[in-house]
């Protein structure tokens, strides 16, 4: 008895274990069975579980994944040099490089983590991407990759965020055209900037990150989203997170700026740092801000345009108030120290300056864009930030009339 039904058995336990596997495995049996005319179960058994084993060995094999980005070029680049970048760590950290030719480039690698990256002509064109599993299709032309879930949702994300962009340019345009006042003008974009731009954008990015916080796209819209939100309103978004999204390096960057505006905020006092000059010297902001003088500390570059357009607004304020009761205090940042020795010079700028101070103050002070204006209060509490134009000009006046 348990000789037939137990190799019977045998071969029901099989067809379950190896599912649609054992159908091949039968057929190629049989064949051979009947070639080598052995008409036994037995044999049959045996023949099937000796292919069971080869095939479950085979099944244990690793599969290594692994990307291919394949992209189509105009053909002026042929012959240039076009490199796929990693934005996870935040700038472009090259990790491979072709030649395009014939129209065409194609990169392969191990996708060992799926992350942010992009492919970039230098001088040229540049399209976002994420370094997926499978095959991506790049069309430098219209800056689109697709092929991959991922990069099908980021492509739809950076379209709608291009159409944003678009409608806020064609709304300066027209209102430039139709409002010749200066003053009104900016009044009026500034308004509809405010209450009907600004509120869609917020929701297109909202929307995208809480559709994808499980995956490098929730890293990348939090990433900009940050720009616009408040410190909590991080920390809640931080939150939303899965845990291996959060512990990428462009998170990361965030909380640590996140952490150093809280430090710095309205109400703190202000946190110190030191630059050595290009003459050797060192400056500090304590030199200044601490002692009894309100000081307006205004992070800028000679490359930044916004940056020098706030210069005459600075002027004014500086020729009514200069004294012993106020000081400004450039701070130049991002910048090469002799480009900004030629900015001074050519603007006439008057106050003091801290020159070649790089990333190390707006590290501290969580600052992602310049101009970044601070007023700083006669005891070093941080009393205003990011402050701009006429809203500088009377969050300055209200501290200084207040004292006269």
């Amino acid at each position: 008895m348990y000789g037939k039904f137990g190799r019977i058995a045998s071969f029901v336990y099989l067809t379950v274990l190896l599912g649609k596997d054992i159908l091949k495995i039968l057929h190629l049996s049989i064949l051979i069975l009947n070639n080598m005319k052995i008409r036994t179960i037995h044999a049959l058994l045996i023949m099937v579980t000796s292919m069971a084993i080869i095939v479950s060995c085979e099944k244990k094999q690793p599969v290594i994944p692994g990307y291919m980005v394949e992209g189509i070029a105009d053909s002026t680049y042929n012959g240039q040099k076009i490199y796929l970048v990693d934005h996870n760590r935040l700038g472009n950290n090259k990790i491979d490089s072709v030649l395009i030719d014939s129209n065409k480039f194609v990169f392969k690698g191990i996708a060992d983590t799926i992350r942010y990256a992009g492919v970039f002509i230098e001088d040229g064109a540049y399209v976002p991407l994420i370094l997926d599993t499978g095959r991506i299709i790049v069309n430098l032309k219209d800056g689109i990759a697709s092929n991959t879930p991922l990069n099908d949702a980021l492509t739809d994300y950076n379209k709608k965020t291009g159409e944003l962009y678009k409608e806020r340019e064609n709304i300066y345009t027209e209102l430039k055209n139709k409002i010749k006042d200066k003053d009104k003008f900016k009044a009026e974009f500034d308004s509809i900037f405010i209450k009907v731009w600004t509120p869609k954008y917020m929701d297109l990015m909202e929307n995208t990150f809480d559709a994808n916080t499980n995956n490098v796209i929730g890293s990348v819209v939090l990433y900009e989203m940050s720009m616009w939100m408040r410190t909590g309103q991080i920390d809640t978004a931080v939150a939303k997170l899965s845990k291996d999204i959060a512990s990428l390096e462009m998170v990361k960057k965030v909380v640590e700026t996140n952490d150093a505006l809280k430090k710095t905020a309205e109400g703190q006092l202000f946190s110190d740092f030191t630059i050595e000059q290009p003459d050797g010297t060192k400056v500090s902001l304590s030199d200044y801000a601490g002692k009894g003088k309100y000081i307006l500390v205004d992070f800028w570059a000679s490359w930044c345009g916004p940056c020098r357009g706030e210069t005459p607004n600075m002027k004014e304020i500086y020729k009514k108030y200069k004294g012993d009761k106020f000081e400004i205090v450039g701070v130049a940042v991002w910048d090469k120290p002799e480009d900004t020795e030629r900015a001074i010079a050519e603007d006439k700028v008057e106050w003091p300056q801290i020159i070649n101070a790089q990333e190390i103050p707006t590290k501290m002070y969580g600052v992602r864009g310049i101009p970044h204006i601070i007023l700083i209060g006669p005891d070093g509490t941080i009393l205003a930030r990011d402050l701009r134009g006429d809203n500088m000009k009377s969050r300055v006046a209200r501290e200084l009339d207040k004292k006269n």
